[in-house]
């Protein structure tokens, strides 16, 4: 913000009354103020006056432009993907929104506090054509316990709200917050008995190594990243305690919007979680053999 005429002036004043040069040459007393040695109709006044006038304009020039500039630059952004995925991990749950400084109010809060509000930890955004619609799709998940989860519905109405009033004019965006996709994996796993019991618990650890192998490769996906049948199937293979395997079926289903989940589907190649993320429930179609090979 541009100083006063009178913030101006004083610095000035200051910096003269403080100069040794000029205490001698005008035999000022630096305890004393300069209003209180020279009359507000001398030279010395009237010329730092004028530089002061010539100063306070100056400022005000680049706070003009500087401010000007800035709302070009805030007016003039060009939405993106990319943007309203940043866009989505702003948001600050429980502070308002200024669509015209597109910032949130954020007053006296605590940089913890800003930083604890920002409730959307995942966010994948597509463009899709839908009957000649250009559609936004905006996949969005927070998180609980370590997991992977859904915004509450009274979150979610916020977070609508707030990207209502911060989107571009004339895009459609489309939030999308939904359960995981329920992956249903079938297998035949050829086992060594040395390692493994026949349920798939290690005998060193109690553990199940293929289950953790299988989470650690769903965990390591990235959010709405395409999961591969063949890169999973390695996955798999390569866990300690594992021979041979042999894939049954890969399947999955999602939330169909007003439905609920539709039937299971093969994943034949590779597929995009509609909700972003994945996640299994039954495991009791891993089944474990002890494998010899036919000559």
């Amino acid at each position: 913000m541009a100083r006063t005429l009178t913030e101006i002036k004083n610095s000035m004043t200051t910096e003269f009354m403080l100069n040794e040069k000029m205490q001698t040459e005008y035999g000022l007393d630096p305890a004393v103020s300069f209003e209180d040695q020279f009359s507000i109709v001398s030279f010395e006044s009237v010329f730092f006056g004028v530089l002061a006038l010539i100063a306070w304009t100056i400022e005000n020039i680049f706070e003009a432009h500087k401010s000007e500039v800035t709302t070009l630059i805030t007016e003039q952004k060009v939405p993106n993907l990319n943007w309203y995925r940043n866009l989505a991990l702003s948001f600050q749950l429980g502070f308002d929104y200024d669509a015209l400084t597109r910032a949130f109010v954020n007053g006296s809060a605590t940089p913890d506090e800003i930083e604890n509000s920002k409730i959307i930890k995942y966010c994948a955004v597509n463009r899709n054509i839908v009957q000649n619609d250009v559609l936004i799709s905006m996949k969005i998940a927070t998180e609980a316990d370590g997991e992977i989860v859904p915004i509450a519905d009274d979150i979610k109405t916020a977070f609508e709200e707030f990207i209502e009033r911060a989107q571009a004019a004339g895009d459609n965006v489309v939030i999308v917050n939904f359960l995981p996709d329920i992956l249903l994996l079938k297998y035949k796993i050829a086992y060594n008995p040395l390692v493994l019991s026949g349920d798939g618990m290690s005998l060193l650890t109690g553990e199940y190594p293929v289950n953790n192998t299988i989470q650690k490769f769903l965990k390591n996906l990235p959010f709405n990243g395409e999961l591969s049948v063949q890169s999973l199937n390695e996955a798999i293979k390569a866990t300690e305690g594992v021979n041979d395997i042999q894939e049954l079926s890969v399947e999955s289903k999602w939330i169909v919007p007003g439905v609920g989940y539709g039937q299971f589907q093969p994943i034949d190649i590779s597929r995009i979680p509609r909700s972003g993320y994945y996640k299994i429930e039954d495991w009791s179609q891993i089944e474990y053999i002890i494998y010899e090979p036919q000559e």
